[in-house]
Formats: structure tokens, sequence, C-alpha cells
């Protein structure tokens, strides 16, 4: 009798206790207000219709980088913000057996094993750049290629750079390099005389800090047109309204989500949750992320059954199979995948019309 009444911390026959990371001071402040309405509103739904299984859901908000002891007395963190913290928060979940639901983040834990108690929704960095190289390597004029995997500085950068290139040449290219963009001179425009020196024909370029301007005009002077690859949640914006009429289908970007992976019927439900709780407008986009955290959770829960435990719910959620949120890409996850949308969508720049056009569907990362 004692050990079937021990049970997960936050968790009663009448409640569950789930938390947030989120930053409530400095920059980002301002988003992880928005992010901690949704979740309150979508908890505050949920119990009005009786909660699951006759449990209410109640929400507590942890400072970001400081979760702690504190955080191991609910029975799950769900949504939020890890980038930055993402190794502490991988470890508190892996050293206390927290089930953490959708952190956003660049940087998804991609440990080997990966962290069973952690289920990202959206792929960071290096689910792009593998996309991205994928895509690449769907273009048969490009197998014979010579690839150069340029990359600036910081983490990611250097991360997205190392996961191109090995997924380049699982692919089986000819020729692959990889070297910071700092050994190739000064600027984006001394870079591009050196890779055209060097005979390259596909540019991977990922955290280039604004030379990937520079490097595209001088390319343009050159006549040299290479295959230019990058991740848009990382650079080239700017080049929508600078790049060369001569650069049409040859610049590239991965994007972890598109407008149209919010259905008609995810935003209704997403715009009718915010009006009758008050949510306050702004920062869309985190508001979407946190509204599908709750919703896998959720979905989490209810598979997991009224003998709920946190060993069941890992289980419940290794078990979603393209599971739709109506607000990212279809989500799957396994006993050895942890992203659910491991992958990318690759548009390209239409130099007259300076605007995004589709070059591919999704394009999965493995």
């Amino acid at each position: 009798k004692r050990i079937e009444s021990d049970r997960d911390p936050g968790l009663t026959d009448t409640s569950i206790e789930v938390g947030v990371v989120l930053p409530t001071r400095g920059g980002l402040a301002e988003t992880g207000a928005a992010m901690r309405q949704v979740l309150a509103a979508a908890f505050d739904d949920l119990n009005a219709r009786g909660g699951v299984y006759n449990r209410k859901v109640s929400l507590r908000v942890f400072e970001a980088g400081g979760a702690g002891a504190q955080a191991a007395q609910v029975f799950a963190l769900v949504g939020g913000i890890s980038a930055g913290t993402d190794t502490e928060l991988s470890a508190l979940a892996r050293s206390q057996e927290i089930p953490v639901v959708g952190p956003s983040t660049l940087m998804p834990d991609a440990g080997a094993p990966p962290n069973r108690h952690v289920f990202y929704l959206l792929p960071g960095v290096v689910e792009q750049a593998r996309a991205l190289a994928n895509f690449a390597s769907s273009k048969a004029e490009l197998k014979t290629a010579r690839a150069a995997v340029v990359y600036g500085e910081g983490a990611l950068a250097a991360a997205a750079a190392a996961a191109a290139e090995e997924q380049l040449k699982k692919a089986g290219w000819a020729s692959v390099t990889r070297q910071p963009l700092g050994q190739l001179g000064a600027d984006g425009a001394e870079a591009a005389r050196r890779l055209r020196q060097d005979g390259a024909d596909a540019v991977f370029l990922f955290g280039a800090g604004g030379a990937e301007n520079a490097l595209v005009k001088e390319a343009g002077t050159l006549g040299w047109t290479p295959h230019l690859f990058l991740l848009g949640v990382m650079d080239g914006r700017d080049l929508l309204g600078t790049a060369p009429a001569a650069f049409k289908d040859r610049i590239f970007f991965a994007f972890p989500t598109v407008p149209s992976d919010v259905s008609p019927e995810g935003f209704s439900e997403f715009r009718a949750l915010s009006e009758r709780h008050h949510v306050k407008p702004g920062h869309t986009a985190a508001q979407l992320s946190a509204f599908a955290a709750a919703k896998v959770f959720v979905e989490g829960l209810q598979r997991a059954g009224r003998d709920l435990t946190r060993e069941r719910l890992l289980a419940a959620l290794e078990g979603l199979y393209d599971f739709e949120t109506g607000l990212t890409p279809r989500l799957t996850f396994g006993p050895n995948r942890r992203v659910g949308a491991a992958g990318a969508y690759v548009l390209t720049i239409d130099p007259e019309r300076k605007e995004f056009a589709p070059a591919s569907g999704w394009v999965k990362a493995y």
C-alpha cells in the first residue's frame, strides 16, 4: 500500500503541478511574460473542462538559470526558453528525472544517447543545417561540386558547420572543407575572392555576422555565382533586397517553420483562447510556441492514462507520430528521437520580386 501511494513529485489524485523556466528580467522578460500568459490560459481552459482524469494543472514559474532544486518539486516542465541554459536544464532533467516538454532553443541537447527526459518541438541549428545539406545533396548538379562550409564566431555557428560537413560527407560529396570565416580574410569580399580561387561551387555559410552581403556583392562583381546555403534564423535576411539577379535559384535558406504551419483551425483556437483570457498581444511566435508545448504535454497526459507517472508520460510522448498541433510542423518522437520536427523548410530568393519562394517542402535532417 505504501508503494502504491508513493507518487512522483508534483502529483496528487486531484492535481498536477508543472513549471516553466522563463527569463523574468532583461531583454527577454517581455517574451517570457507573453509565454507565461499563454501557458496559464491554456491550463486554465483545461481545468475549466475538468482537467485530465479529474486532475487540475497548476503552473509555477522559475527564473531561467536558477530553477535548480525547486524545479525538482514539480511533475514536469512545459514550454519556456532554455536558450543559453540548455546544458544546465538538460542536466537537471536527467539527474532529477523531470520530463521537459517543448523548451525553445536553437541548440537542443544532442547528446548520445539523447536525454530521454527532454522533448523539443522545433529543430535547432544542427537539425536545420543537416536538412540544408540533404537538400543540396538532392541537386544532381552538385554531386561532384566542391563544397566550402564556412562559419563565424560562436557555438551555434560552429555546431551548424560541423553538422553540415558531416551530412555532406555522408551523402558522398566529392570535396568538403570546413573553415572559420576569419581564415578567409578580413571581410566577406575577401572571403569571396578566396573561395572563388579555391574553386568552391557550393558555400554553406553560418553565423557570418553580415559578411554574407559583402560576399554575394563581390561574387557578383567577379562573375562567380556559387550555390549559397544559409540558416534563416542566423544570417542573410538582408539578401532579400540586395541579391543580384544572377543569383536567382542559387541562394537557399533553411527555416524551422513557415507561416503555413499555423493552420486556420490552430490559429482560431489560439485567438479564442487569447480573447477568453485577455492575453496581451505581442511576441506571437513565442506565444504559439508555448501553446504548442501545452498541447503536446496535455496529449501526453491523456495518452498516459489515469495511473499517471513521469515514466508513463515519457512513454506516451515517445509514441507521438506525425502529431498535428496546428501550430508547428507535424511532430514525431521516439526512444532515440527527441526533436519532434527534425528537419527544415528550404526557401530561395527571387531577386527580381525581392521575396522568398519555396524551394522544397519539409526536408528531413536524418
